[in-house]
């Protein structure tokens, strides 16, 4: 009961006329008791710390990404993927009829009956050799014809391990790596050119992804490699994402005079998707060196002037103060010394009780 008791007290004394107040003004209307059971905090020197607000937004990292093109030319057969699709390696992405394919197909069963035809020519000169009915030179050029064969043979599988090609004729495009489908230029029944650089498929481990943000020409000397940062994103902007800056690319952007900072952000639950904005929180230490600070909600605004609630030898009093800057809960202040405690509690309540005239 004793802190509403003493809320109804402050709110009586607060319906008295005020005046302007003073400074180191002690003639508490408030008990010792209230007074003991006030929070306080204490002035503290501390270094004084800017947040730089950065925009940006969430890509795949590159070195986890993988693009699919089409080695030969034909047309889609079938399409087995879609955009955003979670995909693992080796995964069929796509078919496509080919006739190279089909050459290629052809050509590895001409070289296996070439390799299966030289192999039995060099049994037979093998054994006719050994039975003195042919010569050595013969036997010779028998296992040469032998090795030129498998030598195509080995080719042509190449080729069509290469190619993805079956005995259809169908050429199979498949998952290089595990990921998400974050690109997809590929429909049915569609013609695929081998002389085309655009890509079928996109895969990304989204494991990592980077936050690509731009800082202004101002905040340029306050952004440094290794620096700490906190991420939050539209999608969820109570939670926040820590990383570091790991690469800060040196050229600025003649369109918007921006230069482009990275910062790796491990993803294991896959929340940060590719093209989504960040907002990006930097702290930065002032060149000022350290200042006085107190905790921001000690502040007391009257007639657009700031006061604090002093405590001290069991006696409160009223103190103006100038503000520096505020940075989230901190305020960087003036006119206190180092170790004070200022009130953190109620201090609106009190700063009217010990400015009501007497």
């Amino acid at each position: 009961m004793k802190p509403l008791f003493a809320f109804i007290i402050l709110l009586m004394l607060n319906a008295c006329s005020s005046g302007t107040p003073a400074t180191d003004k002690h003639d508490d209307p408030l008990t010792d008791s209230l007074i003991h059971q006030l929070q306080t905090a204490p002035v503290t020197l501390e270094e004084m710390e800017d947040v730089i607000k950065l925009n940006g937004k969430i890509t795949a990292a590159e070195q986890q990404q993988a693009r699919v093109y089409a080695l030969v030319s034909g047309r889609v057969q079938s399409v087995k993927a879609e955009l955003g699709d979670k995909v693992k390696q080796g995964q069929v992405l796509a078919v496509i009829r080919s006739p190279e394919v089909a050459g290629v197909t052809n050509e590895r069963s001409l070289a296996e009956a070439n390799l299966e035809m030289a192999k039995k020519n060099l049994d037979t000169r093998k054994s006719l050799y050994e039975s003195n009915l042919v010569t050595e030179q013969e036997y010779l050029a028998a296992q040469i014809e032998y090795n030129k064969a498998r030598s195509e043979y080995i080719k042509a599988e190449q080729v069509s391990a290469i190619t993805g090609g079956n005995t259809a004729g169908g050429y199979t495009l498949k998952a290089p790596i595990n990921g998400s489908i974050i690109e997809k230029n590929i429909t049915g029944h569609s013609e695929v050119r081998q002389d085309n650089d655009n890509t079928l498929f996109t895969i990304a481990d989204l494991s990592t992804v980077w936050v690509i943000a731009n800082v202004y020409e101002s905040d340029i000397p306050n952004i440094h490699t290794g620096d700490p940062v906190k991420v939050t994103t539209l999608a969820g902007p109570d939670k926040e994402y820590s990383g570091r800056i790991d690469k800060i690319y040196n050229v600025l952007d003649p369109a918007n005079r921006t230069m482009k900072v990275r910062i790796s952000m491990p993803n294991p639950h896959e929340e940060l998707k590719p093209e989504m904005f960040a907002r990006v929180y930097l702290t930065s230490r002032s060149k000022g060196g350290k200042r006085l600070c107190i905790p921001a909600r000690a502040i007391v605004l009257d007639n657009s002037k700031r006061y604090v609630v002093v405590k001290k030898d069991g006696a409160l009093s009223i103190r103006g103060i100038t503000l520096i800057k505020r940075i989230g809960e901190k305020a960087f202040i003036e006119g206190l010394h180092e170790g004070e405690l200022v009130v953190t509690q109620t201090q609106v309540f009190i700063y009217d009780a010990l400015n009501v005239k007497q």
